[in-house]
C-alpha cells in the first residue's frame, strides 16, 4: 500500500505530500479544480509504467508543467509497502532549453535500505554490477528485467501493473468481449475484457463475484460468458422468479446494475491479490442513495485488514460520512494560480456541526 507520495512541479501539483501511512482506505474531498483529479493522474502514471509505457512523450509535455513553467524539473516519489518490505521510487524529469521533449534526469528504485535501480541521465546502474546506458527520453524501469518472480524490482512493477483507476460511465462499457486484459480502463469500458481474464486467471473468483451480484439482485439465478465467435465472448445473466425465468444480456442491465458488476469484479481483483491498489472516483454516480452506504462500506470492509488500500473522491454526503476525521484528506486551492495544498479533517478546524456543511460554507478552504 502506498505510505507516502510526493509530487513538485506537476500541474497544479507543487511541494505536494500526500501521507497514507497505516491507511487501508481513504478519501480526498476538496472543490472541482482543488487537485483531486491530478492526484488520480499521479498514480495512473504510474500504473502505466507498471504496463511497459516508457517513452516520456507518451506520459509528460510541456503542460504538464505547473504552470507551463519547464525551468523546473518535476518530481515523482512514490514510497510504498509489499510483503513488509518498502519500496521507494523517484524520478526526476526536465525539459531542457531548446529541446522539443521531456527527459529523464533521475531514476532511483530503492528497497528497504539497498539501492536497485540508480540513473542519472542516460548512465544506469542496476544491483550496483550492471552498467549501461539507457535513451534518456525513455523511463527505466520498465525495461529493466529479471529472471525470477521473486526479484524485488518485478514484486514492484507488478504492485504498479495491478494497480485500478477507474470513473466509470457505463454507456461506454462494451458488450462484447473480443480479448481478455488484466489492466481495466479507467473508463471502465473494457470491463468485461477484464472480468474474463480475471476468471480465466482464477475461476474460484465467480462464487464472490455471484454473490455480490445476488446481494444487489436477489432474482439473478446465474451469469456467464457464451462464445459469439472464435474469440469473442458475450455475458448474459439469467433471472429467475419462480418458475418464470428469463435471460438478459450485459447491456440490457441498468446503468447501476452495470457498475453493481464492475464493483464486483473489483472486490473479486482484491481477493485475488492481497496489494491491490484501487482508486475510484465518483463512486456515487450512478447508483442510487438508498444503496450508496452499505456500496462504500461494503468496499471499505473489503481492504481493511488487508496489504490492499482504497482512495476514493466523491461530493456525495452520504460517501463522505462513511469516512472519518483520520481518513478524509482536504484538497484546497485558493485560485488557478496557486498550488494544491492538502491537510488531513482532524488537523483543520470548522464551526459547523458536521463536515459535510463545514464543507459547504467553505470552512474547510486554507492557504
Amino acid at each position: 500500500m502506498i505510505k507516502r507520495l510526493y509530487v513538485d512541479n506537476f500541474k497544479c501539483l507543487q511541494k505536494f505530500e500526500l501521507n497514507l501511512k497505516d491507511l487501508n482506505s481513504a478519501f480526498l474531498l476538496g472543490k472541482n479544480g482543488s487537485g483531486k483529479s491530478t492526484v488520480f493522474e499521479v498514480i495512473e502514471f504510474f500504473q502505466k509504467i507498471g504496463h511497459g509505457t516508457t517513452n516520456l512523450q507518451d506520459l509528460i509535455d510541456e503542460n504538464s508543467f505547473s504552470f507551463s513553467d519547464v525551468n523546473k524539473s518535476i518530481s515523482f516519489e512514490l514510497e510504498i509497502e509489499i510483503n513488509k518490505k518498502t519500496f521507494i521510487y523517484s524520478l526526476i524529469i526536465e525539459f531542457p532549453k531548446n529541446f522539443n521533449a521531456a527527459r529523464i534526469k533521475k531514476e532511483t528504485l530503492r528497497v528497504d535500505k539497498e539501492t536497485l535501480l540508480k540513473r542519472e541521465g542516460g548512465q544506469t546502474t542496476y544491483k550496483n554490477n550492471a552498467h549501461f546506458l539507457l535513451d534518456w527520453h525513455h523511463i527505466g524501469l520498465p525495461l529493466v528485467s529479471a529472471q525470477s518472480s521473486n526479484d524485488p524490482i518485478v514484486i514492484f512493477k507488478d504492485w504498479l501493473k495491478s494497480i485500478i483507476v477507474v470513473a466509470p460511465y457505463p454507456k461506454q462499457f462494451l458488450d462484447i468481449s473480443k480479448t481478455e486484459s488484466s489492466k481495466l480502463n479507467k473508463d471502465g469500458s473494457n470491463i468485461m475484457d477484464f472480468s474474463r481474464w480475471l476468471l480465466s486467471s482464477n475461476p474460484s473468483l465467480y462464487v464472490p463475484i455471484f454473490n455480490y451480484l445476488k446481494s444487489k439482485m436477489p432474482d439473478l439465478e446465474t451469469f456467464k460468458f457464451d462464445n459469439i465467435g472464435r474469440d469473442d465472448r458475450s455475458l448474459f445473466f439469467e433471472f429467475g422468479v419462480k418458475s418464470n425465468k428469463k435471460i438478459f444480456d450485459f447491456k440490457q442491465l441498468s446503468d447501476g446494475e452495470q457498475i453493481f458488476f464492475l464493483a464486483a469484479t473489483i472486490l473479486a481483483a482484491q481477493k485475488n491479490n492481497s496489494n491491490l491498489l484501487c482508486l475510484w472516483d465518483e463512486p456515487d454516480n450512478f447508483i442510487g442513495l438508498r444503496e450508496m452506504d452499505n456500496f462504500i462500506m461494503e468496499f471499505r470492509k473489503a481492504f481493511e485488514d488487508t496489504n490492499s488500500q482504497l482512495l476514493i473522491t466523491s461530493h456525495n454526503e452520504r460517501a463522505i460520512n462513511r469516512f472519518s476525521n483520520h481518513n478524509i484528506f482536504i484538497l484546497s486551492r485558493s485560485s488557478h494560480l496557486s498550488s494544491t495544498k492538502v491537510k488531513v479533517l482532524k488537523d483543520i478546524k470548522y464551526l459547523s456541526s458536521t463536515v459535510v456543511e463545514a464543507f459547504e460554507n467553505d470552512e474547510l478552504e486554507f492557504d
